[in-house]
């Protein structure tokens, strides 16, 4: 799996929860993640990445810059090291790699289910109808929110929420799959609720690149 769609498929709903205070009980932290969730409808920022591949015993690096718009509505576009836009368009899903000559457009209900963090994207999901809190895991500067899925969807096994002390902003995730790969997102230059128009979303196969359409497969 490339480590663009494991970005979509695990962490996707993280894009800046401001908050300022958890409550006073760890187990109110879901809850409250949920609602400022809902409150953030546009994110704008640089991201990097480190996926631990366990077979390969190799760390693969990259970075870019996301946009998101809801309901329904992304754009990754991963500058280095390998150049990559993933696109998605309310129900459809497009994955264009320049280096390949190639585009791969799904149907969103092929790419994820019910129970990936993904579909929080579409503001359908809850979060604690798919995690449980395990620990928050409180340092100097910033904390660690360990969230365990209550299914095995897709082998995600642990998800880890990186939170900042001072205003409870959301800056990065890091997912554990049950075969000992990680995926490790870091959010910088954090803008919210800027206005974005919709046709930033759309995509067009460029002319003479190979098309892959498995959006109508049963």
């Amino acid at each position: 799996m490339k480590p663009s769609l494991k970005i979509f498929l695990l962490v996707i709903f993280i894009f800046n929860l401001n908050t300022n205070g958890w409550g006073e009980e760890n187990g109110d932290i879901l809850e409250f993640i949920q609602k400022r969730y809902e409150e953030a409808k546009t994110f704008k920022a640089k991201f990097s990445q480190k996926a631990f591949v366990q077979i390969m015993d190799q760390t693969q690096n990259a970075e870019g810059e996301v946009i998101i718009k809801k309901p329904g509505k992304m754009k990754w576009v991963y500058k280095n090291p390998d150049p990559q836009t993933l696109i998605v368009n309310n129900n459809t899903f497009w994955l264009y790699a320049p280096e390949e000559n190639q585009v791969t457009k799904a149907s969103i209900k092929d790419v994820y289910t019910a129970n990936t963090p993904a579909l929080f994207l579409s503001g359908e999901g809850k979060l604690t109808d798919s995690f449980r809190l395990d620990k928050v895991i409180k340092n100097e500067k910033t904390s660690q929110v360990l969230l365990i899925p209550l299914q095995k969807d897709r082998g995600m096994e642990k998800l880890a929420l990186s939170v900042d002390n001072k205003n409870y902003q959301i800056l990065g995730s890091k997912v554990y799959d049950s075969l000992g790969n990680t995926t490790e997102i870091v959010f910088e230059s954090i803008e919210i609720n800027l206005t974005f128009p919709d046709t930033l979303f759309d995509f067009e196969t460029p002319e003479g690149v190979d098309l892959i359409d498995a959006s109508d497969r049963d």
